[in-house]
């Protein structure tokens, strides 16, 4: 079991959901529980747990299985089977798997752990279809292999401003053109360097205890700094809630951030943005605000390690690697995250957290 399998039991019986919980937790998962109906989907959808149980199929909780299947999230039916096979499979036709209520509580946990495994072989890049979509011993050659020609490149550049003694504005021009797409295959090779990096030490968490206020204001001064002349403005709140402490990666938590706000920046195009930490019992959530109508294009998703639609996010299309190194370090925390899209207003990108992973 892995910090990252999270498992929600949807039960209006708080003491059958307590000891469904307490049966997963003897085996190294992480659970949460949800007792009423009416919260179901706005719980599921602020958990994004890896595995949903939910005790009782639909009937008391409605639309809970269509809302897990359209995120990507397993579900396992809890019911009482009838003497009628026939009616019992109808019940649980549209779930990943069910579990007798009258059946021992290991039974439950069987399932959900042949759930989680099944779902992780089904999301690894490429499983099942022949190679992986991202490999890191390939992308680890691609970047060396790449970086050689950009290098000479950026060398020729070099020898042709230095070899021309009168610019006309056609001229500057055009080495503006050249100098942008410098940088921008740069800022590729960085961030399949910094993904490939993540894919060949996936499991080496360095947890050592900071204090995340201390950690945030650095790390934004350190952003300033270089940035350069005119940066986008960039403002950081500390809320109350806000943690003095925790257990976590900082090289990791590091790296998060800097392509999560590199992601809000591109779609900023100069607009100020804000970041934001507060917290809530055992989580740290940091959230990159940006007060500016997004693109229609945009809408709001639960942010995947595997999941991305090129390599740098841009504002009409934000899911780029960019968002995915984001979600990859978060689902190594065991936290969540998330893009919020309020049309017309803003968008949020959300990093939540638990405070304390493994033991620093």
């Amino acid at each position: 079991m892995t910090a990252n399998d999270r498992v929600m039991v949807f039960d209006e019986d708080e003491q059958r959901a307590g000891s469904i919980a307490g049966s997963l937790d003897s085996i190294g998962l992480t659970t949460s529980r949800c007792h009423r109906g009416d919260e179901a989907l706005a719980a599921l959808r602020r958990e994004s747990p890896a595995v949903a149980v939910v005790v009782g199929a639909e009937e008391r909780f409605p639309g809970l299985n269509a809302g897990a299947r359209a995120s990507g999230i397993p579900t396992l039916a809890v019911i009482e089977p009838g003497d009628d096979p026939r009616a019992t499979a109808a019940s649980v036709g549209d779930f990943d798997g069910w579990a007798s209520l009258s059946g021992p509580v290991d039974e439950i946990a069987t399932r959900v752990v042949g759930l989680l495994q099944g779902h992780r072989n089904q999301a690894r890049p490429g499983a099942g279809n022949g190679a992986p979509l991202l490999d890191a011993r390939f992308l680890g050659l691609l970047v060396h292999d790449l970086r050689t020609p950009l290098n000479v490149i950026v060398l020729a550049l070099g020898t042709i401003v230095h070899s021309v003694p009168r610019r006309t504005a056609e001229f500057n021009e055009d080495l503006k053109y050249l100098n942008d797409n410098t940088r921008q295959i740069e800022k590729m090779l960085v961030l399949l360097g910094d993904y490939c990096r993540l894919l060949e030490a996936e499991s080496d968490l360095a947890v050592t205890e900071f204090n995340p206020r201390r950690f945030l204001t650095d790390f934004l001064e350190d952003h300033r700094e270089r940035s350069g002349a005119d940066p986008t403005p960039v403002r950081l709140e500390l809320g109350e809630s806000c943690p003095r402490e925790v257990a976590l990666d900082p090289a990791r938590v590091g790296l998060a951030l800097k392509h999560a706000l590199s992601n809000t920046l591109a779609a900023a195009g100069g607009s100020p943005v804000r970041i934001r930490a507060t917290g809530m019992p055992g989580r740290l959530i940091i959230e990159m605000i940006l007060e500016k109508p997004p693109f229609e294009t945009v809408s709001s998703m639960k942010l995947r390690g595997e999941s991305f639609e090129r390599l740098v996010g841009v504002a009409a299309e934000r899911r780029g690697l960019d968002l995915a190194i984001a979600a990859r370090v978060t689902e190594l925390f065991g936290g969540t995250s998330r893009l919020e899209i309020e049309p017309g207003r803003r968008s949020t990108l959300v990093l939540e957290w638990p405070e304390r992973i493994g033991s620093a």
